[in-house]
């Protein structure tokens, strides 16, 4: 195995494993990893807009504490972006976006007050520790590259039984 040096953007140390949901019909109530009930975080993140507009959005995310999962869905993203850009240069809207990552709260509260320049803001911008896609659950053909490493793996019938004895416990509390 080869020695591979990562590239990091920001100044801080990485957080969070990170998930742009681009269905808007599966909200993720639960965590994806660990079946528990995801929890809502506010956090400043750090978003390049194509050709060179990088913007700090304050957007509420779902989060789950146990995996440091960090969810955003897209739609509600594209929506916030589409709401910023209106106002200042509806020539952006639509354009193509990559979130990098978060910014330490108080530094987005100055740059809120007195606006940075980018090498300021990198300064206080935590990358993500993984950044993950999402799949819809099916049959794929086998031709597809990589079909055998992209579906999830069944759970075995005992974990699909605790999940859900676990289900129906938190339905009668």
């Amino acid at each position: 195995m080869a020695n591979r040096k990562e590239t990091r953007i920001g100044k801080l140390p990485p957080r969070y494993t990170f998930i742009l949901n681009p269905y808007t019909d599966a909200r993720f109530t639960r965590c994806p990893g660990c079946d528990q009930k995801m929890k809502q975080r506010k956090l400043p993140l750090f978003i390049h807009v194509d050709p060179m507009n990088p913007v700090v959005l304050n957007k509420t995310c779902r989060y789950c504490p146990d995996c440091d999962l960090l969810i955003v869905h897209q739609d509600e993203l594209e929506a916030q972006l589409a709401a910023l850009f209106a106002g200042h240069d509806p020539s952006l809207i639509g354009n193509d976006y990559l979130v990098l990552g978060t910014v330490e709260r108080q530094a987005w509260r100055e740059g809120m007050e007195q606006p940075k320049d980018i090498p300021e803001m990198l300064e206080h911008l935590h990358d993500f520790k993984e950044v993950h896609t999402i799949r819809p659950a099916g049959w794929y053909p086998a031709d597809e590259p990589d079909a055998q490493e992209q579906q999830p793996e069944k759970p075995a019938a005992t974990t699909r039984r605790k999940a859900k004895r676990r289900r129906k416990r938190s339905r009668r509390r």
